[in-house]
């Protein structure tokens, strides 16, 4: 039914949990491309997600297992086996940017990368780029590291820290 609509893709229409059986039915049954990896853990269930099912869009989510050198094994059997990488992520600045430029190393700044549009004063200063996009893209900048603006005090100004036990 969703077919007429002509979607980019459909993201995780079924549970990571699932079977992957059912995963090879959907795609058996609906022409919109499939996307699926950010509740996927691990480098073996990527490779049995990507051998044995119809996903074309793999999202590992850097944040929740393998930070970036575990979801770059996983990048290299994305790309082996001819699928698109695009990284899930919502969540705070450090994370954002961190996938930010994963994504900018393996696709050379093409593909896409989910953000989160709700309001975040601390994200929304850590990632200067997300002030300036631009018809669905931006540059991330040539800053060293990850491109944290080194004026902290600034930017934490007026933010309060609640710590609980």
């Amino acid at each position: 039914m969703l077919d007429k609509y002509q979607l980019s893709w459909l993201e995780e229409p079924l549970r990571a949990d699932r079977p992957l059986t059912e995963w090879v039915m959907l795609g058996q049954h609906c022409a919109t491309p499939l996307a699926a990896g950010e509740n996927v853990t691990g480098k073996a269930a990527f490779a049995a997600m990507l051998d044995l099912t119809p996903v074309a869009i793999a999202q590992p989510d850097i944040a929740k297992w393998g930070g970036i050198s575990g979801c770059w094994e996983v990048i290299q059997l994305i790309q082996l086996k001819g699928r698109q990488y695009y990284p899930h992520y919502l969540g705070a600045g450090v994370g954002l940017l961190a996938s930010a430029h994963l994504l900018a190393a393996v696709n050379g700044g093409g593909g896409m990368l989910e953000v989160d549009s709700n309001p975040n004063r601390l994200r929304s200063s850590l990632v200067p780029f997300l002030k300036e996009i631009k018809e669905g893209g931006a540059f991330i900048g040539n800053i060293d590291g990850l491109g944290i603006p080194d004026d902290l005090d600034r930017i934490c100004e007026g933010i309060t820290l609640r710590i609980s036990h």
